[in-house]
């Protein structure tokens, strides 16, 4: 009883303060005390038929949801000033911390925006109808992703956890596009196709690739996919496995019934035993 009320004292303090954090985007503390307070939440799960712990989880429930959409927003409004030479705050590091804490959809949705955000300059240069995107400028494509590695380690290594993978996405969303791209462009100048020209291309591709796989020895990505697919295993195996014997309702209740009976002739012997 001690320990549940120590709980509740922390949880209702944690939601007040959590709210003047958040409203003063104090990131870095919101995130130890986000994660506190989700974890003492767990421990109320069986009394949610109470009103007040109820309105405290719904409460916290709208401000992860509050933290997702103000994160976001703030990330919005770095890259803007970025873009434009100012810095980027130092809040953004601690705020993905929070964005751990919070549902993984925020973590994905703000991936997806940044990648996309960081490739829509070379989206407008190398385009189908400019005459860059064009085999024999084909280094000029490889030489921009170098350098905007180079200029991610500089300016957001430090915001962004490593075990994110945002150079890799940024990285695999790039070649992504660019062979889509360079499929098209080969299709429409097709009468201008050379030996020559495609020897080189290939040439040029082909020392890209094996740098890019010396920069990502160690594949984020590859290993989420590899987790995902070992958490899909395990739960296709636990849906699979023979239930042991004596685990069905009908054969306890058979061996219930059972247990009756053999009660019962006990019982008529005895009786039997003190009549004689």
């Amino acid at each position: 009883s001690i320990t549940t009320l120590n709980h509740l004292h922390f949880l209702v303090g944690g939601v007040h303060d959590l709210a003047n954090l958040i409203r003063r985007r104090q990131y870095g503390e919101v995130a130890s005390l986000l994660q506190g307070v989700v974890n003492v939440l767990e421990h109320f799960d069986k009394y949610r038929s109470i009103a007040q712990i109820r309105e405290l989880a719904n409460e916290v429930a709208r401000m992860r949801d509050e933290l997702g959409n103000q994160i976001l927003g703030d990330f919005k409004e770095a890259m803007e000033m970025y873009h434009k030479g100012g810095k980027l705050a130092p809040t953004l590091g601690d705020a993905c911390c929070v964005v751990q804490v919070l549902d993984p959809r925020v973590r994905h949705e703000l991936q997806k925006w940044f990648v996309q955000l960081h490739l829509s300059d070379y989206r407008t240069l190398f385009t189908e109808s400019e005459e860059v995107a064009w085999l024999d400028k084909i280094v000029r494509r490889y030489a921009w992703l170098k350098r905007t590695l180079v200029n991610f380690q500089e300016d957001f290594s430090r915001i962004f956890p490593s075990d994110w993978g945002m150079a890799e996405r940024v990285s695999i969303e790039f070649c992504d596009w660019t062979r889509e791209e360079l499929s098209k462009v080969m299709k429409t100048r097709a009468g201008e196709l050379e030996v020559k020209l495609l020897l080189f291309a290939i040439q040029k591709t082909t020392g890209f690739e094996k740098l890019l796989a010396q920069r990502f020895v160690v594949s984020i990505l590859q290993q989420e996919q590899e987790e995902k697919e070992e958490e899909e295993r395990r739960k296709h195996t636990a849906a699979e496995a023979p239930k042991k014997p004596g685990t069905s309702p009908r054969t306890d209740r058979s061996q219930s019934a059972e247990g009756d009976v053999d009660d019962d002739e006990e019982e008529k012997a005895e009786a039997e035993r003190k009549k004689k």
